[in-house]
């Protein structure tokens, strides 16, 4: 496909005059992530109506006419699968790509199976094949090659397109509102992701369970996501999450305790043993009123849980009814946390059962987990 490549402010504030015009846009972006906490922006696609403009972001300065496009309501923004996107936009710009189209989901809702890749989206709606040769590529590396930027260019050339297909798929099978849940839901989610505490919600916690080695582990995070996004360096440059635990567990007296611990490397006990070692200490002082709550909502589920089981065969007749995957229904992780909810004599249905969920699936397994 043509496109432009836009190298300069002043081109990036003519272009962006024309996008205000737009009733949409494709989006897309370009970095590399391997030794930094925070993406490197090598380049942004949009395409329009009139075709791909790409965006120089390693020569670009003046970035506030792309911004201001960015926070226009007016325009919709067209994006496949934008987790990462969305960290670089946040990271960058401090605003997300509002509102959202989101064509994976789409995808999915209109019965193309659960997490549907780009190019398998566009070989199926269209029948053309794009390559794959430049995942991998430096994109700040100048100049950019001609394979690089058509590469680029070709992921937004059919989300403008994409999405007025799927569009009226999702109005054909009166499934429109349930798109701008998801798509709803998903930016909520992302602003989770973001945020430094949900590191520790999310890790698996490697079965601690008092109330102070949590606590400990959650100041272990937190202390880790300064240090890493002060040096700009991975998470796991500083400690991973498996040591973390560890030490959560095991709670070193000293530096050489410390050393002992699997995958605690002696350059980082050096670098970071101090600060750890200071962490112990402070979270071994507090009083029990001052540790973290408990956060279990229930006795833990076994994995051939006789209930979730029963709230499996329902999940599957839903699936079947609807034609949706079962786990973009209800991940397993759902099921037992209403199970262990009603254990605990606390019935609850889950936030992610919520919405339209909840008149297809949300109601059918509560009824049957309080049963």
């Amino acid at each position: 496909m043509s496109y432009e490549l836009l190298q300069d402010d002043r081109a990036l504030e003519d272009r962006a005059s024309v996008w205000r015009e737009s009733e949409c846009l494709g989006i897309d972006t370009e970095f590399i992530r391997t030794r930094t906490f925070f993406p490197r922006l090598g380049l942004i696609q949009i395409a329009d109506a009139e075709g791909c403009v790409l965006l120089d972001a390693v020569a670009i300065e003046n970035w506030e006419p792309f911004v201001d496009v960015l926070e226009s309501s007016e325009i919709g923004k067209i994006l496949h699968s934008p987790s990462e996107d969305f960290e670089v936009f946040q990271g960058e710009f401090g605003v997300l790509p509002l509102p959202l189209f989101e064509t994976q989901v789409a995808a999915t809702l209109v019965g193309m199976g659960s997490g549907v890749g780009y190019q398998r989206l566009v070989q199926e709606l269209f029948g053309d094949e794009l390559p794959k040769g430049e995942q991998r590529s430096n994109w700040l590396k100048r100049p950019l090659t001609e394979s690089q930027c058509r590469y680029a260019a070709q992921d937004v050339e059919y989300l403008v397109e994409a999405q007025e297909v799927l569009a009226e798929r999702l109005e054909q099978k009166g499934r429109a509102e349930w798109a701008m849940e998801e798509f709803d839901r998903l930016v909520s989610a992302s602003l989770e992701r973001l945020d430094p505490q949900r590191v520790f919600e999310r890790m698996k916690k490697g079965g601690l369970r008092s109330r102070r080695d949590l606590t400990l582990l959650r100041r272990l995070c937190e202390w880790r996501e300064q240090r890493a996004r002060k040096r700009d360096i991975p998470r796991g440059f500083v400690l991973k999450d498996d040591a973390l635990i560890e030490i959560a567990r095991r709670k070193p007296e000293s530096i050489a305790e410390l050393k002992r611990i699997d995958g605690v490397q002696p350059r980082s006990a050096a670098k970071f043993g101090d600060d750890v070692l200071d962490v112990i200490d402070d979270v071994e002082e507090l009083e029990v009123e001052e540790l973290d709550p408990e956060r279990s909502v229930g006795p833990p589920v076994s994995r051939k849980s006789s209930a979730v089981e029963r709230l499996r065969q329902e999940l599957q007749e839903v699936a079947e009814e609807t034609e949706l995957p079962p786990e973009f229904l209800a991940p397993r992780r759902v099921l037992e946390q209403l199970v262990r909810s009603v254990k605990a004599g606390r019935p609850e249905l889950p936030a992610e059962l919520d919405g339209w969920r909840r008149d297809v699936l949300g109601d059918r397994l509560f009824e049957i987990a309080t049963s």
